[in-house]
């Protein structure tokens, strides 16, 4: 029996899923992916007066994006219930001494800002969402008390939110399907 067809069958039905889309077509039709209708690029997160004994802090996450649809009135986020937004500002208003303030609300482990005007496909948002944060620890944030017996082990604070975790401490898209930069600014 000659094996050489055979073999070139199976290479190519291999080969098939492989070249059958592209990682972009495979992102798009992941039924398993969050969809939104932004393109997430940058988040400056502000973060301090933190406090070991309530697992509480304050903070400030600058929030920059770019519509992909046209008409985009409003901005979906994942932000904790424990977190207690306190003002959400538009960034181009407070840079015209404008009056900023966004109007958002509330849906359990979702904040939704609603823009000033609808924006067009490609358009560049920014806004700051002020608030206080509680965290369960070791969800988004773990507060770690000094160990006396060992001296190699100091009061210290961390997060490993990895792909779903980060949004009980800032409001963010909390998904690995939007990459983004970001910055942290913490005081301690």
């Amino acid at each position: 029996m000659n094996r050489r067809p055979v073999m070139a069958l199976m290479m190519v039905v291999a080969a098939y899923p492989l070249t059958a889309q592209s990682n972009a077509e495979r992102m798009a039709n992941d039924r398993y992916s969050r969809s939104h209708d932004y393109d997430l690029l940058h988040q400056r997160i502000i973060v301090s007066e933190f406090s070991w004994d309530s697992l509480s802090f304050q903070g400030r996450v600058v929030t920059t994006l770019r519509a992909l649809r046209p008409g985009l009135d409003s901005v979906v986020l994942d932000a904790g219930k424990l977190l207690d937004i306190k003002r959400v500002m538009d960034i181009k208003r407070v840079m015209l001494s404008r009056d900023a303030t966004l109007r958002s609300s509330r849906h359990g482990d979702t904040l939704v800002v609603h823009l000033p005007k609808p924006v067009a496909f490609g358009d560049t948002v920014g806004f700051s969402i002020e608030y206080h944060g509680v965290v369960e620890n070791g969800q988004g944030l773990t507060f770690i008390e000094a160990d006396s017996g060992r001296s190699f082990r100091p009061r210290q604070l961390w997060s490993q939110g990895e792909d779903h975790n980060n949004h009980f401490w800032f409001p963010t898209y909390d998904f690995p399907n939007d990459k983004m930069s970001w910055e942290l600014e913490a005081t301690v």
